[in-house]
């Protein structure tokens, strides 16, 4: 409609050569906006068909994490099943056992965390390190009473590569 309108306005030739110019231009810039178009459009496309390719494999990501998931549940369950077992059997045994050797053991426990009870190796207590005395050394190879680390308080033992060597 402008060109039209325009076209009907030329009044010199060169107002016409200006305007089939301008058509020239604006012919250009739609075939150019048309292969930007068809390009973008094929850009479309190839990102649809990736996009595709990326649902399917999430998709057999999830399947697997799904059984990855029921397999650690399993597992846990079975954990679960054998520390319920491991308690009930520890609760019997502290039942029948000595109430005031127990007592001694959770004192200790209780600072020493998990090295209540250490060996004696080299007539040293593994517990502190620190070298015991004769005596003290002469009643853990004893074995008699319960003898513990002048040092630490640990509860004492002989290692049984220590009494081949003793």
């Amino acid at each position: 409609m402008k060109t039209q309108k325009k076209s009907s306005e030329i009044k010199t030739e060169r107002e016409m050569k200006s305007l089939q110019l301008e058509e020239e231009i604006a012919k250009e810039q739609i075939n150019f906006a048309n292969e930007e178009i068809a390009r973008l459009e094929k850009v479309i496309e190839t990102k649809q068909g990736l996009i595709e390719g990326q649902k399917s494999s999430i998709a057999a990501a999830e399947s697997k994490t799904e059984e990855i998931k029921s397999e650690v549940d399993k597992v846990l369950t079975d954990i679960n099943n054998e520390r319920q077992k491991v308690f009930v059997k520890k609760d019997k045994l502290i039942s029948d056992m000595n109430q005031k050797g127990l007592s001694f053991y959770q004192k200790i426990r209780r600072w020493a965390k998990n090295t209540t009870a250490v060996a004696v190796i080299d007539q040293a207590c593994y517990g502190c390190f620190l070298t015991i005395n004769d005596k003290t050394y002469a009643d853990v190879i004893k074995g008699e009473e319960i003898t513990t680390c002048p040092h630490c308080g640990r509860i004492l033992y002989i290692d049984n590569e220590e009494e081949v060597t003793a």
